[in-house]
């Protein structure tokens, strides 16, 4: 056999297996399945609309407490014990339920003084730092500012942070959502107005609560002292945002 009929025939087999693997395999492309009774597929539009409510905080959650230092940790700690005592019994003096005041934060640990030995070459001295924090749910909003300088008063010198709140939400996020339903539903109208198309029914609806907006404020600590100042507190407004996404039904 020559050598141009033997390069001919190895072509045609090598022709032969490409065309027989192409018949065994799997296609990348899959045909539609065919809609049920003969009805065409269902047009929609999807849209997303937002809703806020607006609310007055009914209480304040407050975080405060003591922080002692000394050489001695059996002072230390009992210098925080009598001054928190001091505190927590302002706290009740002022209306704050027992139940509603909770233990935040303890700890004891020492604190080394920076820049290793002083200039006479000793060592510094070793002290204790004994930490103890309350987390307070004032019910009553009006009386916040003179609660904490009461509490100051007392002996507190750690005030972390202030939150207003509202204890039941629901009432707002009922608000929030159902403004967010009319958004959703005004801007689908929109759409299919524009493009020539009846609106139907929701089909899908999906919700999220978007934000939770509480006020908050005032960090950081103060001394102890009789004839505390009441601190300038402002309760604002809190807001809930409500978020919903439906699909429409449209012909």
């Amino acid at each position: 056999m020559s050598m141009k009929k033997l390069v001919t025939a190895a072509a045609l087999v090598l022709l032969a297996g490409i065309i027989a693997l192409a018949g065994f395999a799997p296609s990348t492309v899959a045909a539609a399945p065919p809609q049920q009774d003969g009805q065409p597929e269902q047009r929609t539009i999807t849209v997303t609309g937002y809703g806020t409510a607006y609310g007055a905080p009914d209480i304040v959650r407050v975080v405060l407490g003591v922080e002692t230092i000394n050489s001695d940790i059996l002072t230390a700690m009992e210098e925080a014990n009598t001054r928190m005592d001091a505190v927590i019994q302002s706290l009740v003096a002022s209306g704050v339920a027992r139940e509603d005041i909770r233990t935040e934060y303890f700890s004891i640990y020492q604190d080394y003084p920076y820049g290793g030995p002083d200039v006479s070459g000793e060592d510094p001295q070793v002290r204790y730092r004994v930490s103890n924090t309350v987390n307070v749910t004032v019910r009553d909003t009006e009386n916040v500012a003179q609660l904490l300088a009461d509490a100051v008063s007392a002996g507190a010198n750690v005030v972390n942070y202030i939150q207003f709140d509202i204890a039941d939400r629901a009432s707002l996020e009922s608000e929030a959502r159902q403004d967010a339903v009319s958004d959703a539903r005004e801007r689908a109208q929109e759409l299919a107005d524009t493009l020539g198309l009846t609106l139907g029914d929701a089909v899908q609806v999906e919700e999220r609560t978007d934000l939770y907006s509480p006020v908050m404020g005032l960090g950081g600590g103060g001394g102890a002292g009789a004839g505390v100042s009441q601190p300038p507190i402002s309760q604002g407004q809190l807001s809930v945002s409500m978020a919903v996404t439906i699909t429409f039904a449209v012909g």
